[in-house]
């Protein structure tokens, strides 16, 4: 323990529990940097739960601070900060998460008091809304690293998109105001971890030539997510993600309306499953069709995702990571997927994945599935073997620890 640099890790996210994908990044990281680094864990919970968390960041970590949160420090407290935080951003273009991470749980003063002048070898940082307490760490010589997750403004475009009523001039301000303040923030780090292939060329030439740019996908556990196909019959198609989404509601129900009438045509007896938590009832009085499931919560996905012929994901928009993808391929089930659903992730067309850029390119892909078991038993493993050389834990978070302590390593002897 003693010869083990220290790492300091801030987060508004915990690393659990682990049902959506940020939580399980923040594990999986920890799990990794554990090995090499003397980890401490900066957070903030209710007080009601800060003991809980803390014991619980401990298995993980080797120290944890957990502040008291400001922002549910009871339901006059949330009001209050509710309307300052959409007010703050509002007026600055940003979202309440911007006010609730940056302004009021993780300011500068309230980490420097917290840390109460313990000394780090580098401090990372799970998204770019404290930055401002990443500029005091860097002033007193703590190398920063942000782990960016996502290209968070594309998503911040995407909501606007909805609100079809605001008039398109504002909606770009908005847009513009956000992604011209997340890329000024990139650029007060000393380090940043990219989560996509196109994301990492995006921000390579938006930020000083001396910031170091670290591409780490999202892995999985591969013991978690056995290669264990046992396809059903009659065979079943699914989509898979957290139905309380909206976006993820609109994907199950393009795959319903557009892709699945195609399939029935030629296969009328193929089911069609929605694999999520939480989905609204809207969704669940589909099942009236008798060719329609809708999970809900199921403990164990494997389970349910390893009896699919094909899992489908009709997404839009080249960003972020869908490690869902990952999961089911790790199962020896074949992805049908948009190009879009895939950008910048490293997986090669045909190994475990197949690629249509329209509804009638995934039902097309689909049908070539379900017409030869040959080609589908060559998909399964191409898929597991795919994301056993890309995506296990080792090749992923293993690996962006042992880069981040090499660059540290030389930062330490060049006396930067």
């Amino acid at each position: 323990m003693a010869g083990k640099p220290k790492l300091l890790v801030v987060s508004h996210v915990l690393p659990f529990p682990r049902n959506a994908g940020q939580n399980q990044r923040v594990y999986f990281t920890l799990a990794a940097a554990r090995t090499t680094f003397h980890v401490s864990f900066l957070t903030a919970a209710a007080s009601a739960k800060r003991d809980a968390v803390r014991r619980q960041l401990l298995e993980l970590c080797d120290d944890a601070i957990v502040l008291p949160a400001r922002y549910h420090a009871g339901t006059a407290a949330r009001v209050l900060h509710r309307l300052v935080g959409m007010g703050y951003a509002a007026a600055r273009g940003l979202k309440l998460s911007n006010y609730v991470v940056g302004a009021l749980e993780f300011t500068p003063n309230r980490v420097a008091t917290a840390l109460d002048g313990r000394t780090f070898d580098a401090a990372l940082f799970e998204y770019w809304h404290a930055y401002k307490a990443a500029d005091a760490l860097r002033s007193q010589g703590i190398p920063t690293v942000l782990d960016m997750h996502d290209i968070l403004w594309r998503s911040f475009e995407r909501q606007w998109t909805r609100w079809r009523f605001v008039p398109a001039a504002i909606k770009q301000r908005y847009v513009h105001a956000y992604r011209a303040r997340e890329e000024e923030a990139w650029r007060r780090f000393d380090a940043l971890i990219a989560i996509n292939r196109q994301e990492l060329e995006y921000v390579r030439p938006r930020v000083p030539g001396n910031v170091e740019i670290f591409y780490a996908p999202m892995g999985t556990d591969l013991d978690l997510w056995p290669f264990a196909p046992k396809p059903a019959d009659p065979p079943r198609v699914a989509y898979y993600g957290g139905l309380s989404s909206k976006r993820n509601q609109e994907g199950a129900l393009q795959c319903l309306h557009a892709i699945m009438p195609q399939v029935w045509r030629r296969y009328p007896t193929v089911q069609f499953w929605m694999v999520g938590s939480n989905p609204p009832a809207f969704l669940k009085a589909l099942e009236s069709d008798p060719r329609v499931r809708v999970t809900g919560t199921v403990e164990n996905p494997a389970e349910v995702l390893r009896t699919m012929t094909c899992v489908l994901c009709p997404w839009e928009g080249a960003f972020g990571f869908r490690s869902r993808l990952i999961e089911v391929m790790a199962l020896g089930v074949p992805v049908v997927a948009t190009p879009d659903a895939a950008a910048g992730m490293d997986l090669e067309a045909g190994e475990g994945i197949l690629f249509g850029a329209s509804p009638d390119d995934l039902a097309s892909a689909t049908l070539r599935l379900l017409d030869d078991p040959c080609l589908r038993a060559s998909q399964s493993r191409s898929a597991r073997a795919q994301v056993e050389r890309k995506f296990s834990l080792q090749n992923t978070y293993g690996r962006l620890v042992t880069e981040l302590e090499r660059w540290l390593a030389v930062r330490r002897e060049g006396g930067k």
